[in-house]
């Protein structure tokens, strides 16, 4: 089916609890801050609206992807693919006894963080990453010792099967660095946690330190997508060590740029395109496996690129 036949469609067979944007703008949805237009751009306020919305995209064939502050996402020419972003009605905390601990998926992770730290719960290992709750658990974000996941208990989610839109709870799912393995998950909707009280100022000490560390070392006032590829496994040295290495710091191509304070991060210095930086990540992918024989996977995701 053509968008302009699903933009009809859409705006014919109305869904409440809906906002429906067509040609938006792509700088409004990722951290790249380019220039472009997705073709459909939807906000989902209820659960009920997000079901029927997924049904009507999975039976008329249309491709879709879920973003959050899409601080770790690359969009380019999105053709028939609709962009899906969960609404007010995701964005919750809730505390109960015993360490447990229920957040919305769109939940804003810092808000998260400072949250659960007022009611004595330690997630300062994620301080100063951006992005929501549920994109923060789809790629298990963390650092060399803990990961989010670690403490996850189980995961409400939509899945597909046979076309139809399963809303479950899952307690048994698979996750290592950078990955969380549920099959066929559409989205995940909010995320139920359990960790141990810790000492409110000690919390808000680490906080402050990991922030420090990240500005120290991070370009966290450029447009960018934080770390573009990840550590591999088979190395001693981090993605961005290898590409350091090489002497790529600077090294530019079009309005895109490999940072000069941390070489896994790729900078919109100007006019960027998303074909800039997607040409760019290859170039490094390409050189990194050229010298030491290592290919280099993306943490950034790729939307209406090939991959």
């Amino acid at each position: 089916m053509e968008i302009n036949e699903i933009k009809t469609l859409l705006a014919i067979n109305k869904i409440d609890n809906l906002d429906i944007f067509f040609d938006y703008e792509i700088r409004n949805l990722s951290t790249f801050r380019l220039s472009g237009k997705c073709p459909i751009f939807i906000i989902a306020n209820s659960e009920d609206a997000l079901i029927s919305l997924l049904s009507f995209l999975e039976s008329s064939g249309t491709g879709y992807y879920f973003i959050g502050r899409g601080s770790n996402t690359l969009i380019g020419d999105c053709g028939k693919t609709v962009i899906i972003k969960l609404g007010k009605k995701f964005d919750y905390i809730e505390f109960n006894d015993g360490g447990h601990i229920t957040a919305g998926a769109s939940c804003n992770l810092g808000k998260f963080i400072i949250k659960c730290a007022k009611n004595k719960y330690d997630f300062s290992f994620l301080a100063g990453i951006p992005g929501t709750v549920g994109g923060a658990a789809s790629g298990n974000c963390g650092n060399q010792t803990e990961s989010l996941c670690d403490y996850v208990e189980s995961i409400e989610c939509l899945r597909i099967s046979k076309n139809k839109i399963l809303k479950e709870k899952i307690k048994l799912f698979k996750y290592g660095y950078r990955f969380l393995k549920i099959d066929n998950l559409a989205v995940i909707t909010r995320i139920f946690l359990k960790k141990d009280e810790t000492e409110r100022e000690l919390i808000y000490n680490n906080i402050r330190e990991n922030i420090l560390k990240k500005k120290a070392s991070q370009p966290l006032g450029s447009f960018n997508c934080g770390c573009f590829f990840k550590n591999p496994l088979n190395s001693k040295k981090t993605a961005g060590e290898l590409i350091d290495s090489l002497g790529l710091k600077g090294f530019s191509y079009g309005g895109a740029a490999i940072s000069i304070k941390h070489a896994n991060f790729i900078e919109n210095y100007g006019e960027a395109t998303s074909e800039d930086i997607y040409n760019l990540s290859k170039i490094i992918a390409g050189l990194v496996n050229e010298r030491f024989r290592i290919k280099l996977e993306y943490e950034v995701k790729i939307v209406g690129l090939e991959n």
